[in-house]
């Protein structure tokens, strides 16, 4: 899939084989943002949950200093564009770089529906 600027085209049931879930751990402030672009990418946002993120250095950890707000992400995409959401998604938030967000897939191929979800709208 290619990096899209307005809103992707309807997908038909037929078009869509199997389906990952994307899921992207970011700070707070950045949810909004998050949230447009991966509707730009053709992806379906199924939740967006809030959290609080600790930092890796156990003296800020023993001291509750060093969280962060958070916002995790499950968002479902075709098979054939995840590559290309998270590729997108990972050089525009800077999820390489420590302390930014995370980013990993998992495979939902036709688990309870989840196909559904691209015909709404």
């Amino acid at each position: 899939m290619k990096k899209l600027k307005g809103r992707p085209k309807k997908l038909k049931l037929n078009e869509i084989n199997e389906l990952s879930m994307a899921v992207f751990i970011v700070k707070r402030k950045d949810e909004s943002s998050l949230q447009a672009r991966l509707n730009t990418l053709g992806a379906k946002i199924v939740s967006i949950t809030r959290g609080i993120g600790v930092s890796r250095n156990t003296i800020f950890e023993s001291l509750r200093m060093g969280t962060d707000d958070v916002c995790v992400f499950f968002a479902i995409a075709r098979i054939e564009d995840v590559r290309d959401i998270m590729k997108t998604i990972t050089e525009e938030f800077d999820l390489t770089y420590p302390g930014n967000g995370k980013g990993f897939v998992l495979d939902i191929d036709g688990y309870l529906g989840a196909k559904a979800k691209f015909l709404e709208d």
